[in-house]
């Protein structure tokens, strides 16, 4: 009876595999009657191993979890604040270099100063550095950058100094334009706060063939500015009733002025006529 049993369970065992393994039509719907049979099984299997997995696991706190969040927020937040001090300290460095760098190649004694102070009112036509009198710094000495004429010092004081802008229609200065035999006198102009005032090229010849682009240099004359400082570039080119006018865009960016150089004029002095030798008593 035994043996009828086990090879009972052997012709059964034989027919599952034979269900299973046989692509054929009847098998293919044996095999999808059995899975239909066996489907709430599968699922109520899956159901509780699912829930088993929820029990094990670890529950979160959701009061540790806002404060975690809250951490790695104000960490996240102090690495960018010392990142942008990290760039203002670079970008910082580079400027003092180039300024460095300038001072040294520059064929004049210039003073470094920075830029204290601006005020909205005066926006394009002065501001106040950190050097005066007793730092070397004379009236109507030109102020420039690397890139060109800023302006000239106007007041002084012991340790400071105010600066008259090349966009203030005070500031005057002889100019001449790179490519021609032009000369004028180039100054500025009252503006609106907001606007950026333009520069004026005054006193050329009318209909003269001035190129938009072309260089504006100081001439030299008048002994306040040396020459062949940049001062900005053409726009365009307007006859008046007598002369003619350039339109010129300055070279500086005045907007963001940090540091500036002061040039150290010279001044001329009389050489002194050679004194006669003295006469010695005749033999």
């Amino acid at each position: 009876m035994k043996k009828l049993n086990i090879l009972a369970l052997l012709i059964f065992v034989a027919g599952l595999v034979a269900v299973f393994t046989f692509d054929t039509a009847t098998t293919r719907q044996i095999q999808s009657r059995v899975m239909s049979l066996l489907s709430p099984f599968i699922h109520s299997s899956a159901a509780m191993e699912k829930a088993a997995e929820a029990a094990v696991a670890p529950q979160v706190n959701p009061a540790e979890l806002k404060r975690e969040n809250d951490e790695q927020r104000v960490q996240l937040e102090r690495l960018r604040i010392i990142q942008q001090k990290y760039n203002q300290i670079i970008e910082e460095n580079a400027k003092l270099r180039q300024l460095i760098e300038f001072k040294q190649s520059a064929p004049f004694k210039m003073t470094a100063a920075k830029v204290i102070r601006r005020s909205s009112s005066t926006w394009w036509n002065s501001l106040i550095i950190d050097k005066g009198s007793l730092d070397g710094i004379g009236t109507d000495s030109p102020v420039i950058t690397s890139v060109g004429l800023v302006g000239k010092t106007s007041t002084l004081a012991p340790h400071m100094a105010k600066v008259i802008l090349l966009t203030d229609e005070m500031c005057r200065v002889s100019a001449k334009i790179e490519g021609t035999l032009e000369q004028g006198i180039l100054g500025g102009e009252r503006a609106a706060l907001e606007v950026r005032p333009e520069l004026h090229l005054r006193f050329l010849h009318r209909n003269s063939n001035i190129n938009a682009g072309a260089g504006v240099y100081s001439s030299g004359e008048g002994g306040v500015f040396p020459p062949d400082l940049l001062l900005g570039r053409v726009k365009r080119f307007e006859n008046r009733e007598i002369s003619g006018e350039a339109v010129i865009e300055p070279a500086v960016d005045f907007s963001t002025l940090d540091y500036v150089f002061v040039i150290e004029m010279q001044v001329a002095e009389p050489t002194p006529e050679p004194a006669a030798p003295p006469s010695g008593p005749k033999p």
